[in-house]
């Protein structure tokens, strides 16, 4: 009986231990999807300084959008170097919004709001981080799960002290 509870104990621990681990490194949504928790760093409205979140992803490059190809989202409007890239962010938003806010994501895990410079950045487990210098990429490609894990935190802390939650 003691071994019985003992494997249902251990089975328990890993099960918890598997859940807490894949929500650590779920980065938080950068809309407020209507909780208003939203922390976003723009310009006038616009997002990523008028760089095409998709292009990103399918040129790996950072790729000037069009003011006249834009989409509204979550406070944020984002600019689009052609149609289809604006489609297809329309079809996974979210696969496309830049983590943090659009906050340098190496300055967010020290607790941080900094600004980007939009040609430095990673697309890290199907995600877009962006960073400040290529010293604050490096930093977070030396542990980007560290760095992830720590700046969801400072993430939803800053959120709620801008909402005056916290």
């Amino acid at each position: 009986m003691k071994k019985r509870r003992m494997n249902l104990l251990v089975a328990l621990v890993v099960v918890l231990g598997l859940v807490v681990a894949g929500t650590a490194q779920t980065p938080p949504p950068t809309t407020s999807g209507g909780s208003g928790m939203a922390l976003l760093n723009l310009e006038n409205s616009v997002a990523l300084h008028g760089y095409d979140p998709v292009a990103y992803f399918t040129e790996d490059r950072a790729v000037k959008g069009s003011k006249r190809i834009i989409e509204r989202l979550g406070g944020a409007q984002y600019q689009f170097a052609s149609r289809g890239n604006r489609y297809e962010f329309l079809t996974d938003a979210p696969r496309y919004q830049p983590q943090f806010g659009g906050y340098c994501a190496t300055s967010m895990a020290m607790g941080r709001l900094e600004d980007i410079d939009p040609h430095v950045f990673v697309v890290h487990e199907g995600k877009l981080y962006l960073f400040n210098s290529p010293e604050a990429q490096d930093l977070f490609l030396r542990d980007p799960r560290r760095l992830v894990s720590e700046a969801r935190q400072h993430y939803f802390k800053l959120a709620a002290q801008q909402r005056g939650t916290y």
